[in-house]
C-alpha cells in the first residue's frame, strides 16, 4: 500500500519542527548552564533567547534608523501593524502573517510614495499611517466581537512565546545580520549623502525599499515582545544613547548593542522581580539609560 506524497505544507511544517529539535535543546541546555535558577525554566529560555535576538537586531538597525531619521517610520509602521491584525482576524489568517505582510507593503510603499512625488519621508508616512489606522479603525468598529484580543499585540507577551516562535525570530535574526553584513555601508552612504551615493552608482532607492522592508519584518516580530506601542522605542532609544556616548558609527553600532542587550536582559529580570510587564520594563531601563548618558559632558 502506497501513502500519498506529503503536502508543500506539510513538509514545511516537518522542516520547521526539524530544525527546532535539533537547533532549541542545546541552546536551552546552555542557558540552563548558567548560574541563575530562574533559567531552569523553559519558558524564561525561550524568553531571554528572543529578547538577546530582537535586542542585537534592534540596536542594529536602531543605528541607521537614527542615521536615516527614520523613527517616525518604525512608529507608523508598528501603529499600521494593529491594521495588519484587524484584516487578517476578518480573514481568518494568522494574525502575525498578515502584520508582517501588511507592515512590509507599508513601508515600501512609504518610501515609493517618497521617491516618486518628491514628499519628505515625514509627509508621506503621514498620509499612510491616517489611511491605514482609519482602516483598521473601522474593521474593527463593524467587527467589534474583534477588539477583545487586540490588548495582546498592544502590549506584547514575551513570556507566552513558543518554540515555533522562538525559531522564526532566530531565523529573523540571521538573515537581519546577514543583510547588514552584506549592505551596512551602501545603506549608510545612503544615508549620509543619497544624491552623492547614487551618483556613485549606488542603488538608494532599491536598498533604501529593502531596509525598509527589513525594518517592518523586525517590528512585526518585536510586537511580540514589547507590543505596538513600545516597539519604536526598542529601536530607538539604545541607538540614540550610543550617539550620545560614542564618536564613531563602529563605536555606535557595538556601542548600542551592548546597551540593547543591557536593557533587554534588566527588563526581564525587573519584570519578574516586580511582576510588571516585560515589555515596559525593558523600556523603561533603556530609557534610564539614555537619561544617564545625557549626564555625559560634552
Amino acid at each position: 500500500m502506497t501513502t500519498a506524497p506529503a503536502s508543500p505544507p506539510d513538509r514545511l511544517a516537518g522542516r520547521r519542527c526539524a530544525m527546532a529539535e535539533s537547533l532549541l535543546p542545546p541552546l536551552y541546555g546552555l542557558l540552563a548552564r548558567l548560574p541563575f535558577e530562574v533559567l531552569q525554566l523553559a519558558f524564561l529560555q525561550r524568553a531571554v533567547s528572543a529578547a538577546a535576538c530582537l535586542a542585537v537586531v534592534c540596536a542594529l538597525l536602531g543605528v541607521l534608523v537614527v542615521q536615516f531619521r527614520m523613527a517616525f517610520f518604525s512608529d507608523a509602521v508598528s501603529h499600521s501593524a494593529f491594521t495588519g491584525i484587524a484584516l487578517g482576524l476578518l480573514l481568518g489568517v494568522d494574525p502575525w502573517l498578515s502584520v508582517l505582510a501588511f507592515g512590509v507593503g507599508i513601508g515600501m510603499l512609504a518610501v515609493r510614495l517618497r521617491r516618486q512625488a518628491d514628499l519628505a519621508m515625514d509627509t508621506a508616512l503621514g498620509v499612510l499611517f491616517s489611511a491605514t489606522i482609519a482602516l483598521g479603525l473601522a474593521i474593527i468598529s463593524a467587527r467589534k466581537e474583534l477588539a477583545r484580543v487586540l490588548p495582546g499585540f498592544l502590549y506584547g507577551d514575551i513570556l507566552a512565546l513558543t518554540d515555533r516562535d522562538l525559531l522564526w525570530i532566530i531565523l529573523l535574526t540571521v538573515a537581519e545580520i546577514g543583510f547588514l553584513l552584506r549592505f551596512f555601508n551602501q545603506l549608510l552612504f545612503v544615508s549620509l549623502h543619497d544624491h552623492l551615493a547614487r551618483s556613485a552608482g549606488v542603488p538608494a532607492q532599491t536598498l533604501e525599499m529593502a531596509f525598509a522592508a527589513a525594518l517592518a519584518l523586525l517590528v512585526g516580530f518585536a510586537i511580540k515582545i514589547v507590543g505596538l506601542l513600545l516597539v519604536t522605542a526598542l529601536l530607538v532609544i539604545p541607538a540614540a544613547t550610543a550617539r550620545n556616548l560614542a564618536g564613531t558609527i563602529r563605536g555606535q553600532v557595538w556601542l548600542s548593542v551592548g546597551l540593547s542587550l543591557l536593557a533587554t536582559i534588566a527588563g526581564l529580570i525587573t519584570s519578574l522581580h516586580f511582576d510588571a510587564a516585560p515589555g515596559a520594563a525593558i523600556i523603561l531601563w533603556a530609557a534610564g539609560l539614555f537619561g544617564l548618558s545625557l549626564l555625559r559632558p560634552r
